[in-house]
């Protein structure tokens, strides 16, 4: 029986999706195509109607979590304004529940170091990723676009290396003492920039 595309781009949908959470809960290494087709609720063998390869699934999965951590940022810059959005944004990064729960947050912090090893598609999806990413917090930023774009990749360098230390420390008490650390250093940078009035 032949599916309609209808249902064939549902189902591709939903794989990217679940590839997204995996990937940022267990690692590129750590996805099995077995396991994400049983997770998404369809066949093992399906999966090559879908995507060319693994990495062609790692590529478009990367794309779709950083696309969604982007969107939280920007639609809190069109409902709260600027300076409400990044503030709101830091302090949900730099949170206990960003790092109890890989699965939903950030792509870079969750699995970036595998990303090095992977082939030129995943490196491709990331690197634009992160510069959406960068994009959307430099947005937040008055000042000439080359002062914000470095303010943003500051800001991001210091979360995202604030977050996975956090969570290899395995200790609550240290948790948040990294935390608190990259957050009073994100307020240094983000007071050294114009932020757009809300």
């Amino acid at each position: 029986m032949r599916v309609s595309r209808e249902i064939m781009a549902r189902h591709h949908k939903e794989i990217v999706a679940k590839a997204a959470t995996m990937l940022r809960e267990r690692g590129i290494d750590g996805l099995s195509v077995a396991d994400l087709m049983q997770a998404a609720g369809l066949t093992h063998g399906g999966f090559y109607r879908h995507f060319a390869s693994k990495d062609a699934l790692v590529a478009e999965a990367t794309t779709a979590a950083f696309a969604t951590i982007a969107e939280r940022l920007e639609r809190g810059v069109a409902k709260d304004g600027p300076a409400s959005a990044l503030r709101d944004y830091v302090a949900d990064y730099l949170s206990l529940g960003h790092v109890a729960n890989p699965a939903a947050g950030c792509p870079i912090a969750a699995y970036g170091t595998d990303v090095a090893r992977q082939g030129t598609s995943v490196q491709e999806a990331y690197a634009q990723g992160l510069d959406r990413m960068c994009s959307a917090i430099a947005g937040c930023f008055a000042d000439p676009p080359a002062q914000s774009r470095r303010l943003a990749r500051e800001i991001i360098s210091t979360m995202v290396g604030a977050v996975v230390t956090a969570r290899a420390t395995g200790d609550n008490q240290l948790t948040k003492t990294y935390l608190a650390a990259a957050r009073a250093t994100v307020d240094q940078l983000i007071a050294r920039g114009t932020l757009r009035p809300n």
